[in-house]
Formats: structure tokens, sequence, C-alpha cells
């Protein structure tokens, strides 16, 4: 295994995996761009630029600070999308110095004032403080509207506007074309979770700016509220969803606040999180096995679990959203072939099954039971290992994963791959070897540049492009929610 420093990877994930920038524009919030080793904002805004984001929300803490943050954004050819400022409805100039000097300063570049509205006299939510705010916003929509910029009210947990309703409230009463609203993922699941389509539906007139997150779905504290976006069992596909189809056009942001570790890492993750989940899906309800040949033996239902009297075999309901083999679906093929592609994959299976996906039909990433174990029988045959060679009759360079990251049998588990095609000239001479650039095993880094000589065993011949092959026929084994990326160079 030939591999390359961690940093170098994800340096090259974010800005080179994915040469076609997300839509909408996906900026990172300063809540997740600082630590030990990116104190400055040109240290900041290069890190967000290097990993892909379109650019960087800050907050407002002095005009030295933000300009020097505007210094670093045009350095790196960036862009500042929304920055966070407080308005303090009890103070003697709600209007303040920040709010006049952030208007001042971003005046032309298209960014959104992000104010979260705070008061002592006010309570959260309480609309005795509507003629007040009102009042006030309407002058900081009149000094914002020659600068070109608009207003997003910010809803927070314990702030005067703290629901997304509080918010919507508030800018239909200032009735100001550039006063408008964000939703926030984290903030609603604390004080609300409840009615997300409606909510959306409902403020998507004024809706300017939307945060999300990884969030573990009905916790109410912010370490399970807040996580890098390819954790937590909130279903942040079903909000983009609903944001696509209602025709939301506007930026998202990536809500870090209290993240430990390394902020790169951190970035990283949710970045790879956010690339695959834009790709396109392969699986959809529905009409999960439309887009694939040899589907004998699979079928699609609406939910699988263990047989809790013999913990090997998988129970299904009926449904869509969910494809299963029971352990005699042989391989299944996607009609579609790739190249270079970033991959997302959902599976599960039972007690001591065995299963595995193979890229271009070629190159085997293992699906494997190997939770709790401590050495599977050979490299490469343990889950989130890059499936042996047979050369000889016998099995060589196979690659073990890095960590051992398997959840137990019955839970869902998920991949994260970026693979790149092995490539062949006029003459069908192979001139670059495939590889997996990386492979992310429940949010846990397993593979790192892999270079692969030959397809693994069973695999089908190399070539340039082919088919995602799922193995169906050494177990039962469950697939939801796997979505595909083409990569360019």
């Amino acid at each position: 295994m030939t591999c390359k420093p961690i940093i170098c990877l994800l340096v090259n994930l974010g800005a080179a995996a994915f040469c076609a920038a997300a839509t909408p524009a996906f900026f990172a919030m300063d809540t997740g761009t600082r630590d030990a080793t990116h104190q400055t904002a040109e240290a900041q805004v290069s890190l967000v630029k290097s990993l892909g984001f379109d650019g960087i929300g800050p907050s407002y803490t002095s005009p030295e600070a933000l300009r020097d943050m505007l210094a670093a954004v045009d350095r790196e050819h960036s862009k500042l999308f929304a920055l966070y400022v407080q308005l303090d409805l009890d103070a003697a100039q709600p209007l303040s110095a920040g709010i006049r000097d952030s208007i001042h300063q971003l005046q032309g570049r298209d960014a959104i004032l992000w104010l979260h509205v705070t008061s002592t006299t006010h309570r959260p939510s309480d609309p005795a403080g509507d003629a007040q705010a009102t009042a006030i916003l309407r002058e900081v929509a009149a000094l914002a509207e020659p600068a070109g910029l608009r207003i997003a009210l910010y809803p927070h947990s314990g702030m005067w506007i703290e629901r997304v309703d509080d918010a919507l409230r508030v800018a239909r009463l200032v009735d100001r074309k550039n006063i408008g609203v964000c939703f926030n993922l984290c903030h609603w699941l604390m004080v609300d979770g409840t009615n997300l389509e409606a909510r959306l539906t409902d403020a998507l007139p004024h809706l300017f700016v939307v945060t999300l997150n990884g969030a573990d779905a009905g916790a109410k504290d912010w370490g399970k509220l807040i996580q890098p976006l390819d954790s937590g069992t909130f279903d942040v596909s079903s909000l983009l969803t609903i944001l696509k189809t209602l025709g939301f056009k506007g930026p998202i942001g990536l809500q870090h606040y209290g993240i430990q570790g390394d902020a790169q890492v951190n970035l990283q993750r949710s970045m790879s999180a956010w690339q695959h989940l834009q790709a396109s899906p392969l699986m959809p309800a529905g009409s999960a096995l439309a887009g694939w040949e040899a589907a004998a033996g699979w079928s699609e239902v609406g939910s699988v679990g263990l047989d809790p009297q013999k913990p090997t075999i998988l129970q299904t309901q009926p449904g869509t959203g969910v494809v299963v083999s029971l352990g005699s679906g042989g391989y299944l093929l996607t009609k579609e072939h790739f190249g270079d592609v970033a991959v997302h994959v959902e599976f599960l299976i039972p007690q001591h099954s065995n299963s595995g996906v193979y890229f271009l039909g070629s190159h085997e990433l293992q699906i494997y039971d190997s939770f709790g174990v401590a050495t599977d029988p050979y490299p490469g045959i343990e889950c989130g290992g890059i499936y042996p060679e047979w050369l000889n009759d016998a099995n060589v360079r196979g690659h073990s994963p890095l960590v051992n990251s398997s959840k137990a049998p019955g839970e869902w588990q998920t991949f994260d791959v970026t693979y790149r095609a092995p490539q062949f000239d006029a003459t069908g001479h192979k001139t670059r070897n495939a590889r997996f650039e990386n492979v992310i095993h429940n949010g846990k880094l397993v593979q790192n540049d892999v270079e692969l000589f030959g397809p693994t065993r069973v695999g089908l011949a190399e070539q340039a492009r082919g088919p995602l092959r799922l193995q169906g026929d050494h177990g039962p084994v469950a697939f939801r929610n796997l979505r595909i990326r083409p990569l360019g160079e």
C-alpha cells in the first residue's frame, strides 16, 4: 500500500476531486475554521478555499478583524457570504457601531448580515418586543439597502428570535425586501424539530440562507446537535431534498460550533459528506432497481432488521427505499458505466454475512461482519478492506482497513469513497493503475491512497469505465441511499 500523508489527501479531495461547484453555494462558518494552527483570517480563508468551500461566514468582533477577513477573502479570491452580528434590543443604541461598521465595510459585496436578536427585557419568542424590533430593523434595512446588503434574522436557541416562526413573524412585520430569515438546523432541532417541510415552505419567500451540520435526531444537547456532516442520525439529505423541491437557491452554511479536534480534518469530513449529498441517487425510493441489471434475487422493501430468533437472517417489511438480497441475489450491476467517482453507500448485514461493492466491476471494497473482531482471517476480508487479487492460486495484495470501525450486525453502516479508475492508451496498454484515494467507513478513514495493480478476486477485467457491482450471493445484505458523482481529473 502506497500511503501519502493524510494532510495532502485532505487538500486534494476538497480542491480537486469535485471540479464542479456545489449548487447552492456551500460556505463554512467560522465556528469551525479556527484551531491552534488556524488563528488568523488568512489561515482560515486559505483553509476553507483549499478544501473546496465557496467562502466563509465569520462573526463580527471588531472593525480591524473584519478588515483582515475581507483582505484575506480578496487575496484568496473567495467570498464572505454572511456576517454574524448582534442586535441588542435593550441597548441604548440598538443600531450599534458594529452594525454600522459591518454595513460600511461590506458595501457592494453582495453579502448577508446575519442578525441574532437578543433581549433581557423580552423572553424568547415574546411578541411584546415586535414593535420595538420592527422599528429598529427598518432602520437597519434602510442603511443596508444602498450598500446592496440583505439582512437575515438568525433564530438562535435562548435568544429573543429563537424560532424560525419568530424570525418569519418579525420579517413580515418589517416588510422590507432586504429583510429575510435564516433556517438553522441545529437550533430548529433544539427548540422545535417538527414539521420541517411546512416550516421551510412557509419561510421560503423570505428565506435568504440555511445552515446545517450533522446531528442526532431528537437530541437536546449541543454535542449531539452539532457534529460533522458525515455523522448523526438526522437525515440531512431530506432537508436538502425539500429545499431543492421548493426551489431554494440561496447559500448554505456549515455549522461546526463546539466540535473539538483538528479544524482541517473536521471540515474535510463535512465537505466530503456534502459532495456525496450532491451526488445522484442510484436507488431512488419506489424505483430503486430500475437503474440496475441482473436484478434477480434482489427486491425493494421498506425496512430490514435482524431476525430475533436467528440473527444471521434479515427480516423485511414492505415499502420502498431499501434494496435487499437475502443471500441468493447474485451480482447487481448498474446499467450506467462510470470512471472516476465519489460514492456514498449505506449497507446493513446480519451476523457472519459477507458482501462487497466492486468499483467498475473490478475492485472490491469488502463488506463483512467484523464487529469486535481483533484479526480477520486474511488482509482485505475485513469490513472496509480492499479484497486481495488472486495470483498463482493465492490471495495477494489485500489491504486491511487502517482501523476497525465496524458497527454491530443489524445496524446501518456507511462507506464514503473516492475512487480513480485505471487508464489505457489507444492500444489498450494500461497507463495508470486504479486506486482508492480514500475510504471512510462510519466516519473514520480506513483506506488512504491505495494503488490497485489488477482486479481483485472474482472482479471483472479492468477497463476505463464500468459498472458499480454489488455482491448478493455470499450472505444477506441490504443497501440504501447509494449516491454517485463522477469526478474530474
